[in-house]
């Protein structure tokens, strides 16, 4: 055998060509891995691999490093297994698989792909209770589920207003506010695991409470001192409100000792009788109705600056809710926001003493602050402090693109508010609207005030248990367009 080699390698020598002793096939590492999940514990996985390998190792685990895979041998000819005993998780994770290619000892390895098992079945559905403008859900816990898809439609057919939102985790409770008050609803929900989407369960109905009382907030500057002509332009802003069906108002710049007797004097009485609440005073005053409102307390405090602060406890007699009103007027000045910041500070300590037991609270007046400024620590700080401008909670605020403020004319409709009616979480925002008064396209005359009015339609029924914070969503196409 020497010499045969011997001689061949000899003759290539002499004819000049070059020999060469054939190499093994390369081992080629697993690609194009797929995988389909096929139940809560069970997927098939599949790859392309090499012509030539004694074997695959399948490995899968629940983090990337694999450090606690199971384990699965395929004979050479498969390209694809399927594991039928994988376990399920509650909320759902990921799970993280590679493929080994083995051949005489060598290893090639795929890369790490990663893949998510289909969500459980679910069932159990309850409406847990229903309020006015909300409702509470809940199930049987889901494996696998991370999220969950809910539908509430005004049909079994889900044609009718429809809105779907997926929840941002993984509880088996649902809580919603913004509905319609003594109102029929369907609703729906199916789990959700990454890209996974399980069945949607069998839709149930719930009604609305009936709405008891809801009444409309107004707060206006009417600058009585520093613009002209106060008393004729008070009587048109009292008729005006009187006209528009206000039932609780706070007024800024209302005169205090100089002419707070003719601000109580025109504002008070009218169509809706109102009643000027006691204790105000340094030009914040309240006006209430004294037919919806029991007013139980009220007073004022200073918040530095030279400025107050005004405040008054109701009672709404349809319901027997308690409430706070808080007459605002911050500093003004484009440049003085730490003023603003400071005062906001006071006013929220002050209020904080006073309202100690958490009752419903609304914040109202002019703030000289808004989003549209660079800096808006007042508006920073209410949201801190849990309460939402009014304007943010309808879907349609009417006469939002006139600034409240014009100070030099005009009508300006940048969309710049500086007067805010902010309310805490308990109320209900059923409509806002900024009150002008207009001839064309431009405000009537004689000018009222350098400030329009605004409104806020709130409710706040009878107390119950409560519903709870309402569930954290996202939007989310792929069962119905969301609705109205």
């Amino acid at each position: 055998m020497i010499g045969l080699v011997a001689l061949l390698v000899a003759g290539g020598l002499a004819t000049g060509l070059v020999l060469t002793v054939a190499k093994p096939d390369s081992l080629d590492a697993p690609s194009k891995l797929s995988a389909t999940p096929l139940s809560p514990t069970s997927v098939k996985l599949a790859w392309h691999g090499s012509t030539d390998v004694d074997s695959y190792v399948v490995k899968v685990g629940a983090d990337r490093a694999l450090t606690k895979a199971r384990t699965t041998k395929v004979p050479a000819q498969g390209t694809s297994v399927t594991l039928a005993d994988l376990g399920s998780a509650t909320p759902g994770v990921d799970q993280f698989y590679r493929i080994d290619a083995i051949r005489d000892g060598k290893v090639r390895s795929s890369r790490t792909a990663r893949f998510t098992l289909k969500p459980g079945a679910l069932t159990g559905v309850r409406i847990r209770q229903t309020t006015a403008d909300g409702v509470r859900a809940s199930w049987k816990k889901v494996a696998n589920a991370r999220q969950f898809d809910v539908t509430i439609a005004r049909d079994k057919a889900f044609t009718k207003k429809v809105i779907t939102v997926r929840t941002l985790r993984g509880a088996n409770t649902f809580v919603s506010r913004g509905l319609a008050a003594g109102t029929t609803y369907w609703f729906r929900v199916r789990p959700v695991n990454g890209d996974q989407v399980g069945v949607l369960a069998k839709p149930v109905a719930f009604r609305t409470m009936p709405r008891k009382t809801s009444f409309k907030i107004g707060t206006w500057n009417v600058c009585s001192e520093k613009c002209s002509g106060y008393a004729g332009r008070a009587r048109i802003g009292a008729a005006f409100f009187n006209a528009n069906k206000v039932d609780i108002f706070g007024l800024q710049e209302s005169g205090g000792q100089r002419v707070g007797a003719t601000t109580k004097a025109i504002w008070s009485g009218g169509s809706q009788k109102f009643v000027r609440a006691s204790g105000g005073a340094e030009a914040r005053y309240i006006f209430y109705r004294p037919k919806l409102f029991t007013q139980l307390s009220g007073s004022y405090f200073a918040i530095g600056d030279g400025r107050h602060t005004t405040w008054a406890k109701f009672r709404v007699k349809a319901t027997g809710r308690i409430f706070y009103y808080v007459d605002i007027h911050l500093d003004n000045g484009k440049g003085n926001d730490s003023h603003r910041s400071r005062e906001m500070n006071v006013v929220l300590a002050r209020m904080a003493s006073i309202n100690d037991k958490g009752l419903p609270v609304i914040y109202a007046g002019d703030f000289n602050s808004g989003k549209h400024r660079r800096a808006d620590s007042p508006g920073v700080k209410m949201r801190a402090a849990g309460m939402t401008d009014s304007v943010d909670l309808v879907k349609n605020p009417i006469n939002a693109e006139f600034n409240t403020s014009y100070p030099d004319g005009g009508t300006p409709r940048s969309g710049a508010h500086v007067d805010h009616i902010f309310v805490s979480k308990q109320f209900t925002v059923l409509g806002w609207k900024q009150l002008v008064r207009l001839s064309g396209s431009s405000y009537a005359r004689p000018a009222v005030s350098d400030h329009n009015a605004l409104t806020a339609v709130v409710a706040l029924d009878a107390e119950t248990q409560p519903l709870g914070e309402p569930t954290a969503i996202t939007t989310v196409g792929g069962l119905n367009t969301p609705g109205p």
